[in-house]
């Protein structure tokens, strides 16, 4: 089951977690404000339902509360940033603040860091960018979840990229997994003991995972060893694109663990506290092509044209957040939702840490 929770008791909430753990007050607010945004977008997936995640990883070592991110390489336009296994959404915007600030003098900023954590959703980071009037990307890898085509075990991640640009009436920002679905999704779908609506499971390869009563298969998921994954977006045939959502997830890696020199996704384990994942951070201002008004002005008509296209019968014809600015709307009236599950497992953290909780979830 799922209620509606006011966004700004449950971001108090979060904050005041966050400072009992350890974390500072600024911190603590970048934490916060980072995962009620996900929240307010509609991406339940990836917002305080990843608390539970970030708690297992403070407990047993895997995120160290005090670690401070270090440029370890820097050039006028890149830079690779060691982590130090801090929080990932700190690092994340260390790392994206560094590359808005290089690409405002230099016209590109690319950054790539290492021994990271799970930084949430990717379009955060892009958006950053694009508040300032700039084109932001973003990309992450992760723990092996993604079937290469034809494989019958897991070996990329799910490798996020992100996309923001500056457009009118909002921000155009694409933001997913190169598999079909984000691990997350697969996680909540079980919390509310739904069935896959798709393909977006696969055992042996190619046979689809569908029943949420299979616990045995989703909990495969987190096995490297065993035949069980997630389909590359295009599923898992070559003959529905499967090799395109294979070849981003490579992509990504390149921009993310090699060019940082941290680790793959095959070296990523939830246990091993020395490995962490790679990100990247990239940064372009429009304005090193010409006219920045003039240019966002173009883009924000052509979305606009798409939008007035002739529509399926019934249907809505979006560009990418357009769903995003809508649910933003919605929440913030209305409030963020929060399944029973999540809620459960905010309210034993608080209580644990000590953290009154109550004007959050009454």
């Amino acid at each position: 089951m799922v209620k509606r929770y006011d966004s700004d008791k449950m971001k108090q909430l979060v904050f005041e977690i966050y400072q009992g753990y350890g974390f500072s007050a600024e911190q603590s607010e970048q934490l916060a404000e980072m995962l009620i945004y996900t929240d307010l977008h509609g991406i339940e997936s990836h917002g305080v339902q990843r608390l539970i995640m970030y708690d297992d990883f403070i407990q047993n070592g895997k995120i160290r509360v005090h670690s401070k991110p270090e440029i370890v390489k820097e050039t006028d336009v890149s830079a690779v940033v060691d982590a130090h296994f801090g929080l990932g959404q700190l690092n994340g915007i260390f790392s994206m603040d560094l590359a808005i600030k290089k690409a405002k003098q230099h016209g590109i900023g690319i950054v790539t860091t290492r021994n990271s954590g799970h930084y949430g959703i990717a379009g955060y980071y892009a958006n950053l960018a694009a508040e300032q009037g700039l084109i932001g990307m973003s990309s992450c890898n992760s723990r092996p979840a993604m079937l290469p085509t034809h494989a019958t075990k897991a070996f990329v991640g799910t490798n996020p990229i992100a996309f923001a640009m500056p457009a009118k009436p909002h921000t155009f920002i694409f933001d997913c997994a190169t598999t079909t679905v984000p691990q997350g999704k697969i996680e909540v779908y079980n919390k509310l003991e739904k069935d896959l609506p798709a393909l977006w499971v696969a055992k042996n390869g190619n046979e689809p995972v569908y029943d949420h009563r299979d616990q045995a298969d989703f909990a495969a998921l987190r096995d490297p060893e065993a035949n069980v994954g997630l389909a590359p977006l295009g599923g898992v045939s070559e003959d529905t694109g499967s090799h395109k959502g294979f070849g981003l997830g490579i992509i990504v890696e390149v921009f993310t663990s090699i060019l940082s020199m941290g680790n793959i996704s095959t070296e990523i384990t939830p246990d091993d506290l020395s490995v962490g994942p790679c990100q990247s951070f990239t940064v372009i201002d429009p304005a090193i092509f010409g006219d920045k008004d003039k240019i966002i002005d173009r883009f924000s008509r052509y979305l606009q044209d798409i939008r007035e296209l002739p529509a399926i019968p019934g249907k809505t014809i979006y560009v990418h957040g357009d769903k995003e600015a809508i649910a933003y709307e919605d929440r913030k009236q209305n409030g963020i939702i929060i399944d029973d599950r999540t809620l459960e497992e905010i309210v034993g953290i608080a209580t644990r840490l000590g953290v009154d909780y109550a004007a959050a979830i009454n």
